[in-house]
Formats: structure tokens, sequence, C-alpha cells
């Protein structure tokens, strides 16, 4: 157990803090604070994690930044807008650890975020973009506030705040030569560190040995057109489904995206299409999408892992677009996954399962490096790498 450190979470109302909270108080408890910054000191998706609100524009009053000295190690719980002012105008010698989200680092990778987007979703991208569209309502104040953001924001240079960074943990380990080759001798160093938020499906003896419980269709994890859902879309709709359920999660993202996917969803699929537009509790979202026994997941980069792992240890199909890093990491690890471009040459795959066998190689696979033990040993050594050119004992 680690004592007598500060550590600094600087986070954003995500339903992943809540499991960073439980991890790092568990090894190092009553050790972090938890800073959101937020207008209206409200939250929608963290619920046990207690929390202070900081003004948006903390990053220019000079007490505040002064009282930064104070934390040993600073979480930068992804590389948002805020995060990235903070580091602008950072001139001390503080420690930054970087915990990647995804987005936060692919742009990096790749200049051109057209690459992320199929020919039809882009197309939709491109609508919900132009400026003075009839159609999308929302999207108006959507486009004030990223020009808001701009003028606030601007002449931020990304790749040398990066260099500010001391250390670097993105979703996968391979993601970390994707972006390190981006840049030279003065990128963050590597550590090895996940939210860990399935961990509690590991040790659920209800679950232990169980296969999907119904042939329902898992399509992404969000409205963001990175899932490419109308692809999907057009690939199922010429199948007999049945009475199948498509199930798509849209609680977060682009509310106009979503608006566009739950239109065409209904429109090709009926009544059979379900579009989850409200949060759900862990445990109801954990029942409802193992009665799927296929999730597709079309991405082009590492995005929804949180579903993937889930829909996995469920004993689903999973398939992944084979240009995605997460589909070679998994396949490298010895897992049985698919790629969507499988499914396309062989759509019967949909009414294949995965044999018991298969099931519990997969599930080997990710408790060897998600379950809670795992995590928490990955926060201990977190916490002591960062620290361990201090002249002083953190542990007992």
């Amino acid at each position: 157990m680690i004592k007598n450190v500060n550590i600094l979470h600087l986070v954003p109302d995500e339903k992943f803090i809540d499991a960073a909270y439980k991890n790092f108080e568990s090894v190092a408890p009553s050790c972090n604070t938890f800073f959101v910054p937020s207008w209206d000191k409200k939250l929608k998706y963290i619920k046990n994690t207690p929390v202070k609100f900081i003004n948006p524009f903390s990053f220019k009053s000079p007490f505040f930044m002064k009282s930064l000295e104070k934390y040993d190690l600073i979480m930068l719980h992804s590389l948002n807008t805020f995060n990235q002012r903070l580091l602008a105008n950072t001139s001390q010698n503080l420690t930054f650890v970087w915990i990647g989200y995804g987005y936060d680092y692919y742009d990096l990778i790749y200049e051109d975020r057209n690459w992320l987007y199929q020919e039809k979703t882009r197309a939709i991208v491109n609508e919900l973009t132009q400026d003075g569209s009839s159609a999308i309502t929302t999207h108006k104040k959507h486009a004030l506030k990223q020009l808001a953001r701009k003028v606030l924001y601007n002449n931020l240079d990304k790749k040398a705040l990066v260099e500010k960074i001391n250390f670097f943990a993105p979703v996968l380990e391979n993601e970390y030569n994707m972006v390190a080759s981006k840049f030279g001798s003065s990128f963050p160093e590597y550590v090895a560190w996940n939210y860990g938020s399935s961990a509690a499906l590991f040790n659920d003896e209800r679950k232990s040995h169980c296969n999907p419980n119904g042939n329902n269709i898992l399509i992404g994890n969000s409205a963001t057109p990175t899932n490419n859902h109308i692809e999907v879309f057009d690939l199922l709709r010429t199948q007999n489904l049945g009475n199948r359920k498509i199930i798509c999660p849209l609680s977060y993202g682009n509310s106009d995206y979503a608006s566009v996917i739950k239109n065409r969803g209904r429109s090709y699929f009926g009544e059979n299409f379900l579009g989850l537009d409200t949060f759900m509790p862990y445990e109801e979202y954990t029942e409802l999408i193992g009665t799927c026994s296929n999730a597709i997941m079309n991405h082009h980069r590492q995005q929804g892992a949180g579903n993937i792992v889930v829909m996995l240890f469920l004993g689903a199909n999973v398939y992944l677009n084979r240009i995605n890093p997460y589909y070679s990491y998994l396949k490298e690890k010895g897992a049985v996954v698919f790629t969507v471009e499988e499914l396309s040459d062989s759509p019967e795959l949909l009414d294949s399962r995965l044999s018991k066998d298969e099931i519990e190689q997969n599930r080997q696979i990710l408790m060897s490096s998600s379950n809670e033990k795992v995590t928490l040993d990955k926060t201990e050594r977190l916490i002591n790498k960062v620290l361990c050119s201090k002249p002083r004992a953190f542990t007992d």
C-alpha cells in the first residue's frame, strides 16, 4: 500500500472515472484528488467518485497553477482541450502522466481524420459539418461551440505539449510506438495502465461459464462516426435476420449523428432496431448486450475496448475492422476474433457460435491483462515508477 503521496487526477465526466478512483484509492488510499473542469457543476457519467469542480479557465490563474506544485504526480485522463491548455501554461517542473483514450492521440498518428470514415459515413460527416445545414438543427449550436473553442484555445502546438509529459499510457501497448514514431527522443516514457472497467465481470460467478443468452447483434459503442454504422447496416440489411434485434449504443457522442443513425436504423430494420440513447447502469447494460451473439465493431482505430472485452468474455462472435490495431493486438495474443471483411464474405458466420474451448481461450487472454489484481498491480507499478527517483519512502 502506498502512503504519503499526493496524486491529482484531471478528469472529464466519463464513465471510466469511477473505475480509476476505485483502483487508485485501493492502492494509495486518501492520496487522490479528482478535479473536473465544469461550468455547470453537474455530472452525467461519474457516479461514485468524490470530485471537486474547477473553473474551465483555471489554467489562467497563477494561484491555481502554483497550487499544482504540491502534487507528486498529475494524471491527465485524456489529452482534452483543458489538459492541453494547462500544459501550455505550465512552466514549473511538474510530473505528468497521460492516460490516453484513443481519440486524443490518433490525430498525432494520422493528420487526416477522413481515414477514420468509410465512404457512406464520410458523406454523413460532410453533411453534418456543412455550414448552414438546415437538416440538422442542433448542429449550429455545436458549430458555435467549436468556433468558440478554437478562438479560446487557439495556437496550441499539440506535439510541443506532449513533450512536456513524462509518461504515456495508451489503451493498447502496440499503440505506443505508433504515436512515438511521430516524435523524436523527447516523447514520454511508456507506462502500462488501463481502467480495468470490466474487471468486475471476471469475478462474477453468474457469468463465469455462460454463453450469450440471445441471438441479437451489437453494432458499435457510441454515437460517433468512427463506428462506421451505415456500412454495417448495409451489410446486414441484405441478410435474413429473422427477429434478431439490432442494438446500437448511442448514449454518448454526437447527438446529430445519433439522430441520423436512429432514423436509418429504423428505416432498415423497423421495430427490431434498438438505439440506446440514454446512459444505462453497468449491470443493466451488460445484461442487455449479453443477449447478443454477434458484436460488430467497424472502427478503423482502437475504440470501444470495454464493449469488446465484455462481448468476448460472454462468448460472442466479435468482428473488428482488419486495420484496427485492436484486431492485431488480440490476434497476437491468440484470441478468436473475426474481421468485418470476413463477415461480409461469409455472412453465415452470424449463425455460428464459438466452441466452449474457444470461449475459455478468449477469457483466459482477457483475464491475464484485465482482471482486478492485474489492474491494481499496474496501478501500484505506475505510481512507483513515476516516483522512484524521488528521495522519500512511499510504501509501507
